[in-house]
């Protein structure tokens, strides 16, 4: 069964670039474009991946992360971002991840990235 991967991101160009890139390895994306919508569609669906940007309106990324986390403890996270200053000090107090990517990225660093935290290499 392929993986389930959620793309949460207020960028439509984000979300359909990392959509693209993924959905050629095979993995099945939901999309949700603030951090309200992802949780919406965490309450739902089970995933094995959320892929968060942490600048979002109404909800910042790293409050998504920290409900979603209370919502289904074990979900892996990846942080994105395009601020170099949110990353240059990673830790953001009360949330665990297990992976970060400064935008712009490439299709190779998202695939690898994913591949990495989800254990599959670069496909499913």
């Amino acid at each position: 069964m392929a993986k389930r991967i959620l793309v949460a991101d207020d960028e439509e160009i984000i979300r359909n670039y990392v959509t693209r890139a993924l959905l050629s390895r095979g993995y099945t994306l939901e999309t949700a474009s603030d951090g309200v919508s992802a949780l919406a569609l965490a309450k739902k669906e089970e995933f094995d991946l959320v892929i968060c940007d942490l600048k979002m309106p109404d909800m910042r990324g790293e409050e998504a992360i920290r409900q979603l986390r209370i919502m289904r403890p074990h979900i892996k996270v990846v942080l994105i971002t395009g601020s170099v200053s949110d990353i240059s000090n990673p830790i953001v107090p009360g949330v665990v991840v297990e992976g970060f990517l400064i935008k712009p990225f490439g299709i190779n660093e998202i695939r690898d990235m994913v591949g990495k935290v989800l254990g599959t290499g670069n496909s499913v």
